[in-house]
């Protein structure tokens, strides 16, 4: 059909979004669902934004992202709507929509059984459009009226299987992991796979980004050096941040302008339906680890690094950090006092803050805090002598400094005896 240009962005069909990639256009569309994202918090759900999958005479299957709350409950599923001023992106071989702050919605045509039960110019007579977006209507009602409620999804070139909505992702093959005798074997895979292997840790790199370091003050980076200094206590509050127990991403950043540009952080790729599951989780970082024939960084995430330090959770750890800092600032104020009994002040510092004193997450009778703190000595004091076996995800498509080896899981090796 042909373009019109208007106030709202020319008015195109489905199939031409391809060629519109950062354009803004008018589309009317019929909508097939309409799917509400949002963080799963402790108090409930804080709506992101809405997502439809809509269609067209010309296109069965589009998405559109809304991002404007109100915007998603100004129609239903089996409406017929009419978007203004969206914008054509791609991301990776996807193409989509997504709202802007001047977006606006029009709902043409509800419910959806109207479009059975009446003729078509009374359709559009009753919807008080323009010759353009009629002519558009007229094609959209007709296609809906031939296809049917239940035809709809039969579509040739986006056949139902076993009643399903056909995906727009491919399902990731499993593949068998790969045992390696050397990490140079490693550094040579070509494809993306699971590959175990020995190897002893070396350092690790937590590059700290959320704040303005110094020149002689970047050294923190690296905790080998760090973990040994005297005097240096605030190793937690680098380590341990606000994010997601599932995918381990920090989902607050003293960069707010980065934040706003990663529109991927509002998605969790390791949860079953995308929500976040916010928390006190390890940040990530870089495990070195090498063997006689390569030295490799290994990224780590939340889950992996808690399989690294013990099945230590983060939320013990700073907890107990908190706990520990709140009797040295007490005997600080008044020295005269002296030692506070472990009991006492860990009591009173959880009734202050409303913690419970024992549980799954709190022991009074453990500092997780100085448990994990001897846990990062020793496996950085290991050298030759570690004995971990490691498991990692190989993403080919990477490079080594930028998560090629994500750690999966890490145990002790067992040695045979000769």
């Amino acid at each position: 059909m042909t373009s019109a240009m208007g106030w709202y962005g020319p008015l195109i069909d489905l199939s031409r979004a391809a060629s519109r990639i950062g354009d803004f256009v008018q589309l009317l569309v019929f909508v097939h669902r309409s799917t509400p994202v949002q963080y799963k918090l402790s108090g409930g759900g804080e709506l992101i934004r809405t997502d439809i999958q809509v269609g067209d005479d010309t296109l069965p299957f589009f998405s559109i992202s809304l991002w404007k709350k109100q915007m998603g409950t100004a129609f239903v599923a089996g409406d017929v709507i009419l978007l203004q001023n969206v914008k054509i992106t791609k991301f990776g071989q996807v193409i989509d929509a997504r709202t802007v702050q001047f977006s606006s919605v029009i709902r043409l045509i509800h419910p959806y059984e109207s479009i059975i039960s009446r003729g078509v110019d009374e359709l559009i007579e009753k919807c008080h459009v323009g010759m353009t977006s009629a002519q558009k209507l007229r094609k959209v009602i007709k296609w809906l009226q031939r296809t049917g409620p239940a035809a709809i999804y039969n579509v040739r070139s986006n056949t139902f299987q076993n009643g399903r909505l056909p995906r727009n992702w491919k399902v990731p093959k499993q593949c068998e992991s790969r045992n390696l005798f050397l990490l140079s074997e490693l550094v040579h895979l070509r494809d993306s796979c699971k590959a175990t292997f020995s190897a002893s840790v070396g350092e690790i790199f937590l590059p700290i980004t959320w704040r303005i370091l110094g020149d002689t003050e970047k050294e923190n980076m690296f905790l080998s050096q760090r973990i040994n200094t005297v005097g240096e206590s605030n190793i937690a509050e680098d380590f341990i941040c606000i994010g997601c127990q599932h995918c381990g991403s920090p989902l607050y950043s003293e960069n707010e302008d980065k934040l706003k540009q990663n529109f991927a952080s509002l998605y969790c790729p390791r949860s079953s339906n995308h929500f976040h599951v916010v928390g006190l989780v390890y940040r990530p970082f870089m495990l070195y680890v090498w063997d006689e024939s390569e030295y490799l960084p290994l990224l780590v995430r939340n889950k992996a690094a808690e399989l690294l330090f013990g099945n230590i959770r983060a939320e013990r750890v700073y907890s107990c950090y908190r706990w520990q800092k709140h009797v040295e600032n007490s005997e600080q104020k008044d020295p005269s006092r002296g030692s506070i009994p472990k009991s006492t002040a860990f009591g009173s510092f959880c009734a202050d803050k409303n913690l419970p004193e024992d549980g799954n997450d709190l022991h009074k009778d453990v500092n997780f805090y100085l448990v994990w703190l001897i846990v990062l000595r020793l496996l950085l004091q290991q050298g030759k002598n570690s004995l971990l076996k490691f498991e990692v995800a190989v993403n080919s498509s990477l490079d080594n400094e930028n998560g090629k080896f994500e750690l999966s899981s890490v145990s002790i090796s067992c040695m045979e005896k000769n």
